[in-house]
């Protein structure tokens, strides 16, 4: 089912600085992290139809809802002046989804065995990983000494795998998909750097990937909050 699209949160997904507070005469620098991805929730509205491998009857509509996941994050820098950076960012996250809200019900049919829901909530088993890299500028700002904020942004892709084992105990919505995606990704946070090759990155990310299907569901869209530590050689 394309929903997900992060990375990214996946993966999310990119970006570390290191401006005149710590420059070093090498340009290049090397980040890892990890932290969490918080994911909205998604929006259904479902024609009648056949997507992802599952049938479905006409006029559901409701929500899927999912817990928050771990994301691990690395970066590649390359610093253009003391101001700007461009970075490349890959990404790692995994999470489960918590339950599927409906307020218009239906019946679901995959394998042979058909799901019927009305009007409530229903608990899901299932999750969704995804790989995720990120490209794109950087700007930070010195605002004391070894401190200075940053704000970024870039694109890329979100390759994620897709599964849900069962709805409500029933194994008539159960699918297990894999899709590649256009993904992007805006960060703000700040840096504190310990020695000039070394610092300390916190971060928070929108996530964006473009998952929905037409008829079907709306795009992926996630918070994420990571920490890195970045080097610089």
């Amino acid at each position: 089912m394309k929903k997900f699209l992060s990375v990214i949160a996946l993966a999310a997904l990119p970006y570390a600085t290191q401006a005149n507070t710590y420059s070093v005469s090498d340009k290049f620098y090397v980040g890892l992290g990890a932290g969490i991805i918080s994911p909205n929730d998604i929006d259904i509205n479902i024609s009648a139809g056949t997507y992802e491998g599952v049938t479905f009857s006409d006029g559901i509509t409701g929500e899927w809802v999912f817990d928050n996941g771990f994301q691990v994050t690395g970066l590649l820098g390359y610093r253009l002046n003391d101001f700007l950076s461009f970075e490349t960012e890959l990404g790692y996250s995994k999470f489960d989804y918590d339950k599927l809200n409906l307020t218009v019900g239906g019946t679901a049919t995959s394998g042979g065995v058909t799901f019927t829901g009305g009007v409530g909530s229903f608990e899901v088993d299932g999750s969704i990983s995804a790989f995720s890299m990120i490209f794109g500028p950087v700007l930070d700002f010195d605002i004391y000494e070894n401190l200075e904020l940053l704000v970024g942004g870039g694109v890329g892709f979100t390759s994620y795998n897709d599964e849900i084992k069962t709805v409500g105990a029933s194994t008539g919505l159960s699918y297990d998909e894999d899709n590649t995606e256009f993904s992007s990704k805006f960060k703000t946070g700040a840096n504190y750097s310990f020695t000039k090759q070394t610092y300390l990155q916190a971060n928070y990310g929108f996530n964006y990937i473009d998952s929905g299907i037409d008829n079907y569901t709306d795009d992926f869209t996630a918070h994420s909050f990571d920490a890195k530590l970045v080097f610089n050689f």
